[in-house]
């Protein structure tokens, strides 16, 4: 036994090597991450730092068994993802799916939050349908109505279906799962009421006008929620320039709902009425003239 301790000194001692090495292998991959990073947060450098050729090797870091590795790998995507240039070469990298995947769980709140945010910069025009392709639209509605779900990644979550959400395609995924969506314009309806988080209540009101341009989902809106009667505490002149194009924009589209009683429908026109007389933006100008024409 004794003369067995060198060969088991030796052998714990190569061990205890070989995990050091790892460990300061997967440090120097955290590092490495964080320091291009920053570096990507202007257009040139993000321009520089893809010509590395560094979004290959950092695909498989998006699932690396170390978390901060992993949120380290999605926060550079993130920067990355914001150069136009990128957006196809993520895309077509496949990286859709796995960012999808990490949005749908919540245990790593910051990888979840970068993953959100890099689906929001891909969520242009011509990328649009290979994100509603990807179920991107199911998940983010599942993750907005999880409890679990902190506000940082509400935010991004929320954002990115406000942009989806104005997509045919997307209204019609919404469509196959009405609880789920009845129960999310629940949940607005409380952000607007409570009105303590003013980027829920933009990004909100965002979802709220995409969906109402479908006749239905238009239905379970007004049906479901008291959000038009709410939204009209918002039209006035010290609600600031964005969010009361939103706000207009989504009264616009529900005012003519049937449901809607003549009470709500006078008071919001009082309102408008009152805005117009006293803003100065003319986009805001012409929206609410919008609203008080006729037809």
């Amino acid at each position: 036994m004794i003369l067995a301790l060198p060969f088991y000194f030796i052998v714990t001692k190569q061990w205890y090597q070989r995990r050091v090495r790892v460990r300061s292998s997967e440090r120097l991959m955290q590092q490495s991450c964080i320091a291009l990073r920053n570096l990507a947060s202007q257009s040139t450098m993000q321009m520089r730092v893809t010509e590395c050729e560094v979004l290959e090797p950092l695909y498989p870091l998006l699932r690396h068994h170390d978390p901060n590795i992993q949120t380290a790998a999605l926060s550079l995507l993130h920067n990355l993802s914001i150069l136009n240039e990128n957006e196809a070469k993520v895309i077509n990298m496949g990286y859709v799916p796995e960012l999808t995947l990490v949005v749908r769980q919540w245990q790593i709140p910051e990888g979840q939050r970068h993953a959100a945010a890099t689906l929001r910069n891909l969520a242009t025009p011509q990328h649009i349908a290979t994100l509603i392709t990807s179920g991107v639209v199911e998940v983010l509605v599942n993750v907005v109505t999880n409890a679990k779900t902190l506000q940082p990644v509400l935010h991004e979550v929320t954002a990115v279906l406000a942009v989806l959400s104005r997509d045919v395609e997307a209204q019609s995924r919404l469509l196959l799962q009405l609880p789920a969506v009845s129960n999310m314009l629940q949940l607005f309806a409380h952000f607007i009421r409570a009105r303590s988080d003013m980027k829920l209540v933009f990004y909100s009101l965002g979802v709220i006008g995409g969906i109402s341009a479908n006749s239905t989902l238009r239905d379970v809106i007004v049906q479901n929620t008291d959000i038009v009667a709410q939204i009209t505490h918002y039209i006035t002149p010290d609600t600031p320039p964005d969010l009361i194009k939103v706000v207009l924009w989504t009264t616009d589209l529900l005012y003519a709902h049937p449901t809607i009683n003549n009470g709500v429908k006078s008071e919001m026109l009082a309102s408008v009425t009152h805005l117009k007389a006293h803003i100065s933006d003319s986009d805001v100008i012409g929206a609410c003239e919008d609203l008080l024409s006729p037809g």
